[in-house]
């Protein structure tokens, strides 16, 4: 977005509806916690449909230690196949 040309002092959600209207995107999708910035009805009204993605906890072997949800990326790729990794992406829902 940043090489979008748009006003920089907006507000996060302002500056989501800048950018779609720019791009003619009719849709936003932004990771959960973007569940208390984004208003789904005030994107409504300015013609975006707006979704979060939440993604559905995948429990995996981490060495003999408790399973710790929600590290990175590096830590799935330590512990898991390239199938396992892809099939863990593919485990969101859209809401």
């Amino acid at each position: 977005s940043s090489d979008i040309k748009i006003e920089r002092n907006l507000s996060p959600q302002d500056g989501v509806i800048a950018v779609n209207k720019k791009l003619n995107s009719p849709v936003y999708i932004n990771a959960i916690g973007g569940t208390e910035l984004y208003s789904k009805e005030e994107m409504k009204k300015q013609g975006i449909d707006l979704f979060f993605l939440k993604t559905n906890i995948v429990e995996y072997r981490q060495f003999k230690n408790k399973f710790v949800p929600y590290l990175s990326i590096i830590d799935i790729m330590m512990f898991n196949s390239k199938e396992e990794i892809k099939n863990m992406l593919e485990n969101y829902e859209l809401i």
